[in-house]
């Protein structure tokens, strides 16, 4: 006997809209100062308690928002209202061995002044 696989479109179906609905539900929202870090290549950012020791050198919290390409990640920095201390912020991220630049993200930046 034969049975039917009707079900098989309709799983496949609802894998890709919990796949897609993932990817537009990450972390894009930022309520501080995004900045853009290129690693040295190799680092791992998902390793954990990465990003705790990025955020106690950085001296303020960095939330890791996603990867953007080859080394580059795009991180938000909880300034806490002191946006005048960013300029020491990526001064003491430029200073780790592990990271070849850090920089403001002007691109979402000058999105959000329009």
């Amino acid at each position: 006997m034969m049975t039917s696989n009707w079900h098989i479109p309709l799983l496949l179906i609802a894998l890709l809209l919990n796949a897609c609905t993932a990817t537009a539900t990450q972390n894009t929202v930022c309520n501080g100062q995004r900045v853009t870090i290129h690693f040295v290549p190799g680092i791992n950012v998902e390793h954990p308690g990465f990003n705790a020791g990025l955020s106690r050198d950085a001296g303020v919290p960095l939330d890791h928002m996603r990867p953007l390409f080859d080394d580059y990640h795009l991180y938000c920095a909880r300034l806490g209202g002191q946006a005048s201390m960013l300029d020491e912020v990526l001064e003491r991220l430029q200073g780790r061995p592990d990271i070849r630049t850090v920089e403001i993200d002007r691109i979402n930046s000058l999105q959000g002044k329009e």
